[in-house]
């Protein structure tokens, strides 16, 4: 049964490393994204969160100061869902439903960081 523990700490850590890495692999890209939403100074945010990203998933693999690791990710977490993913302002109903899908993704992915915290 650890074995699959630590499968599954791999693979969820992992798609947050993964996830940072991208946020510095498509820096143009992902600030674009970023200053469409409206926020300020998009690549301070972008290289922030893609630090806070590999942190938390770093956190989680090695399973290493997974409360101030875990907290990274879930801050991350719900403030892109409510910021980034805001689809009750989105007009166009394809649009409206993609960022409703990444809404509930990083909801249920904070609470799934949150029961691996303190379960």
């Amino acid at each position: 049964m650890e074995i699959l523990v630590w499968i599954g700490k791999i693979v969820f850590g992992g798609y947050f490393v993964f996830s940072g890495l991208n946020h510095f692999m498509s820096m143009q890209n992902m600030k674009g994204y970023t200053a469409s939403k409206g926020l300020p100074m998009p690549g301070l945010m972008t290289g922030l969160t893609g630090l806070m990203m590999i942190a938390g998933g770093l956190s989680v693999i090695f399973n290493m100061y997974l409360i101030l690791g875990g907290w990274l990710l879930v801050s991350f977490l719900v403030l892109s869902a409510v910021l980034m993913h805001n689809f009750w302002k989105a007009e166009d109903a394809n649009a409206k439903m993609m960022e409703m899908i990444q809404f509930q993704k990083n909801l249920a992915l904070a609470a799934a960081m949150l029961l691996i915290m303190y379960w």
